[in-house]
């Protein structure tokens, strides 16, 4: 989906322009100093390592994240006719296009009092199929959901929801409560088996388990949104990059070693502020309305959900993400770069990150990646975390437009560097943080490939401190629009 910039921001500009009404929702990190931390190493100027994955002795200790990256968060309901279950989960992610698939990721092993088994989720969900994906803004309205979920324990989570105080209503087209104070609602059955355009079976099972955590594949039938924003009134503002102030001095972009590629052909628009909806998204096509909210029902076949226009083959509705920049090796030992909007933490032990890559053409937007073939070859794909500063904007862009097959010097022509390491996964040096990754499952979902890699090794650049953090808002906000 194009994103609307709202105005060229300098760095400092970018971290004082996030609204007020966001700040109690920021979040920072590091906590502390890594180079106190004994797990954490020198491995050269730039950066500093640490290994993967701990113990179960570290993780009971403290099982936060040993490692930053921008996940974003969603409230989700179930029920299946006698239980109701309300979470927070974090890092719900579109990982496959026809059929419209989401993500949402579920602790099912104890490994501290902050990662449990969400068992009464799981087995209610399991049970009723069906689940709300709901969004709220920032405030008095966010902060009693959330409330919720923290004051009363997992195994009376279905006095969650009666704990915020809030009213409900039942969802379309299953039994999910919905908050009435959720602007964007997405629901969701688990997916079903089925064959891709090429007669290939999909979903044989709507879930998968990596270590720690159970995956959920769902399949998207009713998109409810906010009347004022449908028709324009209100927008959703969503900064889908963190901010981060490089202190250490930066080489200039390296020298290309070939021509970069013009592109005529279909261009997909980057900046990290989007405003939803603007002359640079698509309209929300709505085909009724209740409650108040547009609501736009998508068909229960694949093949009469695909869009070959590349327009319209977008995402029909905002759904916030965020990007990881995926480099692999060529089997020539070149070097390469894609930027992936579809890329997610889903597993804390190991601690495992899942990036969904197009395998099926259907136009310029959704066509096979090279980068998929690479790591299918090598089993391995780095991860780095981009940050909002306009060279590595340039380099999203024209890495998210040129293919490899094009322009096999893309990073150089990209105007970034990147260093050479023993892990056999390209590292981007201009981004402040970058994990090595070991593939461990893949699952084709459809028009997409989800690539399941452990994250074996972390590398932060020593100038990033918390005096100097990566800081990181996992909320949209709901602004006065346009018009």
């Amino acid at each position: 989906m194009s994103k609307k910039l709202i105005g060229p921001l300098s760095q400092q500009d970018n971290l004082k322009s996030m609204s007020d009404s966001l700040d109690p929702y920021l979040y920072s990190w590091p906590h502390s100093e890594l180079h106190k931390n004994s797990k954490w190493h020198d491995t050269e100027a730039l950066f500093s390592e640490r290994l993967l994955p701990e113990t179960t002795t570290e993780l009971e200790q403290d099982s936060r994240w040993p490692l930053f990256f921008p996940a974003t968060i969603c409230i989700v309901t179930t029920m299946d006719g006698k239980t109701t279950a309300m979470e927070k989960v974090v890092g719900p992610s579109i990982v496959n296009r026809f059929p419209y698939i989401l993500a949402l990721s579920f602790c099912t092993k104890w490994m501290s009092d902050r990662h449990h088994p969400r068992s009464l989720f799981t087995k209610t969900l399991e049970s009723g199929m069906g689940v709300a994906v709901q969004f709220f803004p920032p405030g008095k309205l966010l902060d009693q959901v959330l409330t919720g979920v923290l004051e009363v324990e997992e195994k009376l989570s279905g006095d969650r929801i009666a704990r915020t105080g809030l009213s409900t209503r039942k969802a379309l087209t299953n039994d999910s409560p919905v908050f009435n104070s959720a602007y964007l609602v997405y629901e969701a059955q688990l997916a079903r088996p089925g064959k891709d355009f090429h007669g290939r079976i999909i979903l044989e099972k709507p879930w998968v388990d990596i270590g720690s955590h159970r995956i959920y594949f769902l399949e998207i039938n009713a998109i409810q949104l906010d009347e004022e924003i449908a028709h324009g009134k209100k927008q959703i503002a969503w900064r889908s990059l963190p901010t981060w102030l490089p202190k250490m001095e930066r080489k200039a972009s390296s020298k290309p070693k070939a021509s970069a590629k013009c592109s005529t052909k279909y261009t997909k628009g980057y900046t990290p502020d989007y405003r939803f909806p603007s002359s640079g998204t698509v309209a929300f096509e709505s085909d009724s309305s209740e409650h108040a909210m547009a609501i736009k029902r998508l068909s229960q076949l694949p093949e009469n959900q695909v869009e070959v226009d590349n327009d319209r083959a977008r995402w029909p509705c905002f759904f916030p993400s965020s990007v990881g920049m995926i480099t692999t090796y060529s089997k020539e030992g070149i070097p390469n770069l894609m930027p992936c909007g579809s890329t997610t933490i889903v597993s804390r032990h190991p601690m495992t990150i899942a990036i969904a890559l197009s395998n099926t053409s259907i136009n310029e937007r959704y066509a096979p990646r090279s980068s998929l073939e690479m790591i299918t070859r090598s089993g391995k794909f780095g991860c780095g975390v981009p940050f909002v500063d306009e060279k590595i904007l340039n380099a999203i862009r024209y890495a998210g437009n040129i293919s490899f097959q094009s322009d096999p010097q893309k990073i150089f022509n990209a105007g970034l560097e990147f260093v050479k390491t023993s892990s056999n996964t390209p590292v981007l040096s201009d981004l402040p943080l970058h994990m090595d990754c070991e593939v461990i499952d893949q699952k084709h979902l459809g028009t997409h490939t989800l690539v399941f890699g452990e994250v074996k090794r972390v590398l932060v650049r020593k100038d990033v401190t918390p005096a100097n953090p990566i800081k990181w808002i996992p909320w949209a906000n709901v602004v006065k629009g346009e018009q």
